[in-house]
């Protein structure tokens, strides 16, 4: 089944994006291993925020929780149509997913065509909620090229313990919607995804999920650790099997990653982050715009903030040490 995302993946490519993909390591490998900066070319691959808005509270989601500080919105047609266009030369993976439901925005479907008829690898990520008949076959028909559907639990009473304003049947209805567009439809797109988030009240349904996933007719099942926002967060998410544990508890009581951080950050060369409302951050971690490099406006594009001091300087700042920025502290990457 992955063999068909190496197909679609290679589909993206042409000898501009290829020779900006060359630019990006060699640039990445050189400040790593000689101690002077040198950033070239721009993102290979980028996120979109779709909607800052989503319809479930999970309880460690800062969207799901309104934690975030900033504004909740939905990403303008118009704003994403010139960012695309900007980037687009570049580009090859587009995540069309930050914060939020991506399906509450209206506009969804005529954003992955655009970046289809651009050949640009698309995935995006979604609670299933809003995946009706005919929005699914639009989503097959404008080309998604993955989609990650997250469902964890087996049944209500555990789905529910952590998809706060969530419906169960309803998800697995979506999911089956998906799935079934695509059989009606000839098509093998999207590959679908389903991520099964193991916390303590599902894990003793591994077995389950595996079951359920074969069943629903996805492609691939995606066991993901739980991960929280706070050293001193002792919630009742995380899970006992240590396999599936993304932290420990060190000698003074504070958790920490079990995966041992790498001194440097190939994502801060590769890509980043654009919110709705247009501010241009380093990773999926910066979820509150902390560390934004600037906001895309008719006097800031985006390859000018890509090439920014405020860019330069947090690269710099990370090739150094990963304990700089809080984002990075928190972050396997």
């Amino acid at each position: 089944m992955r063999i068909r995302l190496w197909f679609r993946l290679i589909r993206c490519l042409n000898l501009a994006r290829i020779l900006n993909f060359v630019k990006i390591q060699t640039s990445y490998w050189l400040t790593k291993w000689s101690g002077n900066y040198f950033h070239w070319g721009f993102p290979w691959t980028l996120s979109i925020e779709v909607s800052g808005i989503c319809n479930l509270h999970c309880p460690e989601c800062p969207a799901g929780t309104r934690s975030l500080s900033r504004q909740k919105g939905l990403l303008h047609l118009q704003d994403y149509t010139h960012w695309l266009n900007e980037s687009s030369p570049e580009l090859f993976y587009l995540i069309l997913y930050f914060q939020g439901e991506p399906l509450l925005n209206e506009d969804f479907v005529s954003m992955l065509k655009m970046a289809h008829q651009k050949r640009i690898y698309t995935i995006t990520s979604t609670n299933a909620h809003f995946l009706t008949s005919k929005l699914s076959e639009n989503i097959v028909m404008a080309g998604l090229d993955e989609i990650v559907v997250s469902l964890d639990g087996t049944d209500a009473l555990t789905y529910q313990k952590y998809r706060k304003g969530g419906n169960f049947n309803i998800a697995i209805e979506g999911i089956q919607q998906l799935v079934n567009a695509r059989h009606r439809l000839g098509r093998n797109n999207p590959y679908i995804r389903l991520q099964f988030i193991v916390m303590k009240h599902n894990q003793h349904q591994l077995k389950e999920i595996r079951h359920l996933a074969k069943r629903l007719g996805v492609d691939a099942l995606e066991l993901k650790s739980a991960q929280i926002y706070s050293s001193t967060d002792e919630n009742d998410f995380l899970p006992d099997i240590p396999k599936y544990a993304r932290y420990i508890k060190g000698e003074d009581g504070l958790l920490r990653l079990k995966r041992k951080k790498a001194k440097a950050c190939r994502r801060m060369w590769q890509g980043g982050v654009i919110t709705w409302d247009g501010r241009l951050v380093p990773c999926c971690y910066d979820k509150d715009a902390d560390y934004s490099y600037g906001l895309l406006d008719t006097s800031h594009h985006f390859k000018t903030l890509w090439k920014s001091p405020e860019a330069d300087k947090f690269r710099q700042n990370v090739m150094k040490s990963r304990d700089v920025y809080e984002i990075c502290r928190n972050c396997g990457e």
